[in-house]
């Protein structure tokens, strides 16, 4: 289509709502206000071995994390586990503090959720299995504030009502999810990703560039989200594959991903994450593909079957993203050219050997409240569809 064309805007035909509580202050140096909000404060510091380095050699933030009245849980990984995190929270059950300190990733932000909410005075003696079953038990939980600083330009956690929690014995992923899992507060501060390694640019970025175009193909999206996740997605495509590559883009480059990632997690805080997500668990669980690159895998394929429910919404997002082509061939180009730029491809290899293998998890990949939210319809079939496309130029 001719790009001078005039741009229409696409409109929801449907009533909606947005809420999102957290304070968030973003851009280089802001985490200098952190100093202000824990004067005289003990807090509970939630992070890894490396984010404890990081937190204690930052020239702004080295003072409050040598204040020897702080807790320490310097002992997050990858994906949380159930077991240690129970383990931790009956070691913190008789510790005092007054707020709680997420400063890393998602992991250490899911982690710090999932202790702010089983240490609160109405969950007191509840199980954790039973908190992640139940959400009632938690809804009106009052936890000690919550600060969240990312580390990385990813999950978007410091904005969500969301943490996962694995069960690395069954294999299984769980959500907590509700009201009282909000973080406080979120400082975004860019320059904290400036030293991120290149694997976690790379699948932190894809999860950030994957909740976006998961809020847009959803049955939840709102006239608000959708603009976020275009936002998100027009910055995400034009910077994560520089830096993944180590050209220089500069520390606008840094910023702007960050941004993207925080504007994906203000979308996905209403919307939650469709079938990219849902089909990316047990890819995750069972291969230990990182969480970015499992939901990157079958996006194209994903964005294909959602195109044949367009109501408008991914002409308007073609208009934005191809220079004003508004074909939905243009769309797929740019997702597809996404996914060989990184070589989302032959990482994948390095995880998983055969088509097949994937193809048995099928039933494993329909989770609720995630699959359901996908604006097309979702059957088994249209599962193994999906694979069979991810998988015909990676696996055999």
């Amino acid at each position: 289509m001719n790009s001078t064309k005039p741009f229409s805007p696409f409109t929801l035909e449907k009533s909606w709502g947005f809420h999102n509580p957290v304070k968030v202050s973003f851009g280089r140096g802001v985490r200098q206000n952190l100093a202000q909000e824990f004067a005289g404060k003990t807090c509970l510091i939630v992070t890894t071995q490396r984010g404890r380095r990081q937190l204690t050699d930052d020239y702004l933030l080295g003072a409050f994390a040598a204040d020897e009245e702080h807790i320490w849980v310097d002992t997050v990984t990858e994906n949380p586990g159930l077991l240690a995190l129970e383990t931790t929270v009956e070691a913190l059950r008789n510790q005092r503090f007054d707020a709680i300190v997420a400063f890393g990733g998602g992991s250490s932000i899911d982690s710090a959720k999932v202790l702010a909410i089983a240490l609160s005075s109405q969950c007191a003696g509840r199980a954790l299995r039973d908190l992640l079953a139940h959400p009632e038990l938690h809804h009106g939980a009052q936890t000690r504030p919550l600060y969240a600083v990312p580390t990385t330009a990813g999950t978007g956690s410091e904005v969500t009502p969301f943490a996962t929690v694995w069960d690395h014995e069954k294999r299984k992923k769980h959500s907590l999810a509700g009201p009282a899992v909000f973080p406080y507060a979120a400082y975004v501060d860019p320059a904290l990703t400036d030293t991120a390694p290149e694997a976690i640019t790379l699948s932190t970025g894809l999860d950030a560039i994957n909740q976006a175009a998961e809020s847009i193909w959803n049955n939840n999206a709102t006239p608000i989200t959708l603009e976020l996740a275009t936002r998100a997605l027009q910055l995400g495509f034009g910077v994560l594959p520089g830096l993944v590559a180590g050209e220089d883009g500069g520390l606008r480059a840094r910023d702007q991903m960050a941004e993207c990632s925080l504007l994906a997690g203000l979308a996905i805080s209403q919307t939650r994450t469709a079938l990219c997500h849902s089909m990316s668990y047990p890819i995750t669980a069972h291969f230990g593909v990182p969480h970015g690159l499992a939901c990157a895998y079958t996006m194209p394929a994903v964005l294909e079957h959602n195109l044949a429910a367009d109501d408008g919404r991914f002409i308007n997002l073609a208009a934005r993203m191809a220079n004003g082509n508004e074909a939905h061939e243009s769309l797929m180009a740019r997702f597809s050219e996404l996914n060989d730029r990184l070589g989302v491809a032959a990482r994948i290899r390095q995880y998983v050997s055969a088509a097949d293998d994937l193809q048995a998890l099928t039933a494993d990949m329909v989770t609720p409240g995630r699959v359901d939210n996908n604006l097309a319809p979702v059957t088994p079939h249209d599962i193994r569809r999906v694979l069979r496309r991810a998988s015909a130029s990676s696996l055999q």
